[in-house]
C-alpha cells in the first residue's frame, strides 16, 4: 500500500509518503519535514500558542498539497508530547479536519512503541539495544531485543520544554548548563532501573542525532548520516563548544534555524545517556515516528 504518514512533534513536522509491503517500508516517494515549534509556551500556558497554530496550519496545509499529489490509499496524522499536554488540543484537530487529515494523539507508551518500530525498521544488525528519540516536549526511550520491545517509558524531557526552563541565554552561563545536566542525569535514573538488561548499543533517531552529524559531516546525505557514529568525546565537545556561541553563530556553523537554539538540550540528553550505560558511542538512524506511523497504519489494513 502507498501510505501517508505524519509525524506533528512539538518541535518538529514530518510528512512521510512511503510504500509499505508485509510490514516493511519498501519505496519512499516523499519524505518533508518542517520546523513548527507546537511546544512554544506550552510549559508554561498549558495551551497553544497562537502563532504555532498559524505555523502549524501552513505547514499542514503544503503537507496537503503533497497528498493531493501523491494519492496515498490511506493518511495517518500522530500528534506526540505538545498535542498530549494542551488544554486546547481540539484547536488542532480542527486544522487538520479541515484539511481533511485525519489526526490521533499518541499516549507516551504507544509513542515509544511506535518509535522502536520506526527507529529499527531498517536494521540487520541484532542484539539488545536502547533506541532514543529526542523531540521538543518528551523523550521517548525503549529497550528491545532485535525487532521485540522489551521496555519503555517517555519521559518530559523534550528539547523545546527544558530549553525554556532551564536556558536563558546564549552563550549560556556554565552555572544553567551544571542546572540543566544534573536534572538530565536525575530523570535518566528512571530509565537506568527501566533497563531489562544492558543494552549493547544505543539508536538515536529524530532531529537532535539527525542535526549532529549534518553538522559533522559538512551537509545534508540521508545515506551517510543514517548508521553515523556520533561519540562520547564527540558530544563533549559539541556540548563544549555550543556553551559558548550565540544561536546566529550555531546556525552560522551549520545547526538549522530552529534547531540551534534547543541543540544544548538535545547534546546533554545524548551525552548522560551514554554515560549511564557505560558506552562510548551512539548509532544515528534517519527513521522514527513517520516509519513507525506508517507500519502502524499498514498493520491496521494488514499490510
Amino acid at each position: 500500500m502507498k501510505l501517508a504518514s505524519l509525524d506533528l512533534g512539538s518541535n518538529t513536522f514530518l510528512c512521510l509518503v512511503s510504500e509499505i509491503q508485509n510490514q516493511k517500508v519498501t519505496k519512499i516517494y516523499s519524505d518533508e519535514v518542517e520546523m513548527v515549534r507546537l511546544g512554544q509556551g506550552l510549559s508554561a500556558s498549558k495551551k497553544f500558542h497562537p502563532e504555532a497554530l498559524v505555523r502549524a496550519k501552513n505547514t499542514l496545509t503544503n503537507f496537503r498539497k503533497t497528498l493531493d499529489r501523491e494519492k496515498p490509499e490511506a493518511i495517518l496524522a500522530m500528534a506526540t508530547s505538545a498535542a498530549r499536554d494542551a488544554e486546547n488540543k481540539e484547536e488542532l484537530f480542527k486544522i487538520c479536519q479541515d484539511l481533511n487529515i485525519p489526526l490521533e494523539i499518541i499516549p507516551g507508551e504507544k509513542e515509544a512503541e511506535i518509535t522502536y518500530r520506526g527507529g529499527v525498521s531498517g536494521l540487520t544488525s541484532t542484539g539488545s539495544r536502547l533506541v532514543v528519540d529526542i523531540g521538543g516536549g518528551s523523550t521517548e526511550f525503549i529497550f528491545g531485543e532485535d525487532q521485540k520491545i522489551l521496555a519503555g517509558k517517555s519521559l518530559d524531557i523534550g528539547c523545546v520544554r527544558l530549553t525554556e526552563k532551564f536556558i536563558s541565554l546564549q552563550p549560556t552561563p556554565q552555572t544553567e548548563i551544571d542546572k540543566l545536566q544534573n536534572f538530565i542525569r536525575e530523570q535518566l535514573q528512571q530509565i537506568i532501573k527501566l533497563a531489562p538488561q544492558m543494552p549493547k548499543e544505543i539508536l538515536a533517531v529524530a532531529g537532535t542525532p539527525t542535526t549532529i552529524a549534518q553538522v559533522e559531516l559538512g551537509g545534508f546525505d540521508p545515506a551517510k548520516i543514517d548508521g553515523y557514529k556520533l561519540t562520547e568525546q564527540g558530544l563533549q565537545k559539541w556540548l563544549t563548544q555550543l556553551t559558548g556561541m550565540s544561536v546566529a553563530e550555531k546556525i552560522a556553523i551549520g545547526y538549522p534555524e530552529g534547531r540551534a537554539d534547543v541543540i544544548i538540550v538535545g547534546v546533554i540528553t545524548l551525552l548522560e545517556t551514554l554515560k549511564a550505560f557505560n558506552l562510548k558511542e551512539l548509532t544515528v538512524s534517519t527513521r522514527g515516528v513517520r516509519y513507525g506511523v506508517a507500519l502502524e497504519l499498514a498493520k491496521r489494513f494488514n499490510t
